[in-house]
């Protein structure tokens, strides 16, 4: 019975889905309650709650409470997708599996779109990163700030909002270890040698040269992270 009961409610589910992508609930909007949405679906109100459930789960609705059942934005949706991803030690490989990936592409739509102004961001960020190197009481939150910011530059310049969405979230999962990764001996200063050479690649528009070098760049922060794990 509970077989079938979840089969329903997931079918229930997806028929909910369809009509938000079919543009019938939009964002924002207060979707029917259990007992409405059941009559309408001609299903349990048990069945509807357990496909609000795994609506929810999936980032398509909020519930508030005492308010009601709203569809939620895209942002909320790839949230909770990424938010699954949660960080730890034993998941580190994956992790940067994917973002190795996602950067490399990055880096090519980001040459293919980026004019001289947004290479000038670019470099402001990375002369910024020198300079706090330079001083004498080095800021380490200064610089995991344009660390992040360097590589969201890249992705906003990609002009492909998913992969933007999708990389805001993807680096945030390690927010809470960026500020001490980087004070790990040599972390940031060879971070920023990498992504001066990644940018140097990138304004000769040589895509294969700027990917090696995010690679690598990936690889040695992930290698960084993982002979210091315990200290981060």
């Amino acid at each position: 019975m509970q077989l079938n009961r979840k089969g329903i409610s997931e079918q229930v589910a997806d028929s909910i889905k369809k009509k938000i992508q079919d543009g019938e609930f939009k964002v924002g909007d207060k979707i029917p309650g259990e007992r409405e949405m059941g009559i309408e679906l001609s299903v349990s109100r048990n069945t509807v709650r357990e496909a609000y459930k795994i609506l929810e789960a999936y980032g398509y609705i909020t519930a508030k409470h005492g308010t009601g059942v709203f569809v939620a934005t895209p942002e909320h949706q790839i949230q909770k997708m990424t938010e699954a991803f949660f960080v730890s030690s034993d998941q580190i490989d994956d992790f940067f599996s994917v973002r190795k990936i996602l950067e490399e592409w990055t880096v090519k739509w980001s040459i293919e779109n980026s004019n001289e102004e947004q290479f000038r961001e670019l470099e402001q960020i990375l002369e910024e990163a020198n300079e706090i190197l330079g001083a004498g009481e080095v800021d380490y939150e200064r610089l995991a700030e344009l660390d992040h910011k360097f590589h969201l530059t890249l992705a906003n310049n990609s002009n492909n909002i998913v992969l933007i969405r999708i990389m805001n979230f993807l680096i945030d999962l390690l927010s809470e270890s960026r500020t001490k990764s980087i004070q790990i001996p040599g972390r940031a200063i060879q971070s920023v040698q990498e992504h001066v050479r990644i940018l140097e690649a990138m304004k000769q528009n040589n895509i294969n040269l700027a990917q090696k070098y995010m690679k690598e760049h990936i690889d040695s922060v992930e290698h960084s992270i993982k002979e210091n794990i315990d200290s981060i």
